[in-house]
């Protein structure tokens, strides 16, 4: 695997604006917290390191409307049409908003001003890129997973700049605007990175004395792997803890079902499943507490293990309609022996425990998954993204600058 070019990367002025003269960033990814964790970190630096002034441009129905909110950024929100997995009258219920997305979201434009775009994906990301090109404002797209997705595919012709997370990404796009930067990591998480997982585990509850599996299917949650996971719960409390992070919308059903197979168990043996719903800002602390992760292959989670140099199970998102670029992520992992991959269609309580099992006996085989995780860890994947929209941001500062003197040199001449 390449190292970052950091030369490829403008370099920006850091130094405190006026506030009149404030870089101004438009900053958009949702949906899921896949894209909007990475879209913040990136808000985030650009605001506390660059002195900018972020606008967040969200879906109405996304995740984005309480996290962003919560990490203290003004949120504007569009009704941004959506290609679900399958056809049903909401499908098609949704793609008869997009043009109602793309007008909303030039009008956040005009009213923002911003001397840059960011997007981070998902289905908000397109009206808020057309609209960046459609006012002349500089556009920098982040694909987060190996293949592009559908919107960064209808993004890729009009943006000035394109940064991709996998090395195995760059064929899809066009060299001389694309660079290899990594996937933006929080904050949180790269503040327990190395950390002594026994610390973490008390801080969360839990025994040092046991190893802890977490097992999450993302911020929308995956029933599959809730299902595996409560089939093998007899048989894996034997062993280990398990912090269960089921999804707000499976929650109910996967602690029904959770506590009748528990119930047989002796209450000290009980006391080692932990389910709930979500977790925000525990998730850094639970991942570092981890001696091995279950979950789907998102671009996000992969950046996180890599950083924590966590060994997993993945079970990557199955292909549908729409497509999922997640079996493209964990082959890329698996490739390099960074995890062991169990696809969603071979998914049981069986397999899963067996998988467990396989990775638990021997603790060297272990170590190398780890190490190798380690291995494609970018932590300044943030800071060089922001100094990379902070380049265009300049630029296009600068070029307004000199069109202004021009017009009125010309206007003086007059």
């Amino acid at each position: 695997m390449s190292t970052n070019n950091h030369d490829d990367i403008e370099q920006a002025d850091t130094q405190e604006r006026p506030a009149a003269q404030r870089m101004r960033i438009l900053v958009s990814g949702g949906g899921t917290g896949g894209h909007i964790y990475p879209a913040l970190a990136v808000a985030r630096e650009l605001q506390q390191h660059y002195g900018a002034e972020i606008l967040y441009l969200g879906d109405a129905d996304g995740l984005e409307t309480r996290l962003v909110p919560e990490a203290g950024f003004p949120l504007v929100t569009v009704h941004a049409g959506r290609l679900h997995r399958y056809w049903s009258a909401r499908t098609v219920r949704d793609l008869a908003r997009v043009p109602v997305g793309f007008v909303e979201a030039q009008r956040h434009l005009r009213t923002f001003g911003p001397h840059a775009v960011f997007t981070s994906g998902g289905y908000v990301a397109v009206p808020a890129g057309v609209a960046a090109r459609r006012l002349g404002v500089p556009l920098l797209i982040h694909q987060q997973d190996v293949p592009p997705n559908l919107a960064n595919r209808i993004l890729r012709p009009v943006a000035n700049r394109i940064s991709v997370s996998f090395e195995a990404s760059l064929p899809f796009f066009p060299k001389d605007r694309t660079r290899l930067l990594g996937n933006p990591v929080r904050e949180e998480v790269l503040a327990v990175a190395g950390s002594d997982p026994r610390v973490q585990k008390r801080a969360l509850g839990f025994s040092p004395a046991f190893p802890l599996l977490v097992v999450t299917g993302g911020s929308q949650g995956a029933r599959h792997i809730n299902a595996a996971t409560v089939a093998a719960l007899p048989n894996l409390l034997e062993r280990f803890q398990v912090l269960h992070i089921s999804g707000q919308y499976t929650y109910d059903e996967t602690q029904a079902a959770a506590d009748e197979q528990v119930r047989g168990l002796s209450p000290h043996v009980r006391e080692r499943y932990r389910l709930v719903a979500y977790l925000s800002a525990e998730m850094p602390v639970a991942l570092a507490a981890a001696d091995a992760v279950i979950a789907r292959a998102g671009a996000a989670t992969l950046a996180e293990l890599a950083v924590l140099a966590k060994p997993s199970i993945l079970v990557p998102l199955p292909p549908g309609f729409g497509g999922s670029p997640q079996e493209s992520n964990a082959a890329t992992f698996a490739k390099q022996g960074a995890a062991h991959v169990l696809l969603d269609k071979d998914m049981t309580g069986a397999t899963l425990l067996a998988a467990v099992s396989d990775l638990f006996t021997a603790p060297e085989a272990r170590i190398q998954m780890a190490q190798a995780a380690r291995a494609f860890a970018r932590p300044r994947a943030t800071q060089d993204l922001a100094a990379a929209v902070v380049g265009l941001a300049q630029a296009y500062i600068e070029e307004r600058r000199k069109q202004m003197v021009l017009n009125a040199i010309q206007k003086a001449s007059r």
